[in-house]
């Protein structure tokens, strides 16, 4: 009987640690995201980033930024490519944000 507990024991581990890694590679990329868009607005405020929507099949992201100074809007992030794009304005953010609701 022991001798069932072993797989299913690997089987938990395996799924724990594949489910870590992939919320701490979210939070890593949320926290780049914030950065970047405070550097992009040369701004000293930190921004916190809200309403995340995935798009692209997981490539990418739509949401809205705040920064502590009361400045707020919405970008647009591509994972793969790193590419930003800061106000509903931007052509990046019309071409993968414009239908999503956030």
């Amino acid at each position: 009987m022991h001798n069932l507990w072993i797989p299913i024991v690997a089987i938990f581990a395996v799924a724990g640690l594949i489910f870590g890694h992939q919320a701490y590679s979210e939070a890593q990329r949320d926290a780049h995201i914030a950065e970047t868009i405070a550097e992009r607005l040369d701004s000293q405020a930190t921004a916190e980033i809200a309403h995340l929507v995935s798009v692209n099949k997981g490539y990418g992201v739509c949401g809205d930024y705040t920064l502590s100074n009361a400045e707020g809007g919405r970008f647009y992030y591509n994972s793969a490519t790193e590419r930003l794009a800061v106000g509903s304005d931007e052509v990046l953010y019309q071409d993968n944000c414009a239908r999503v609701s956030n």
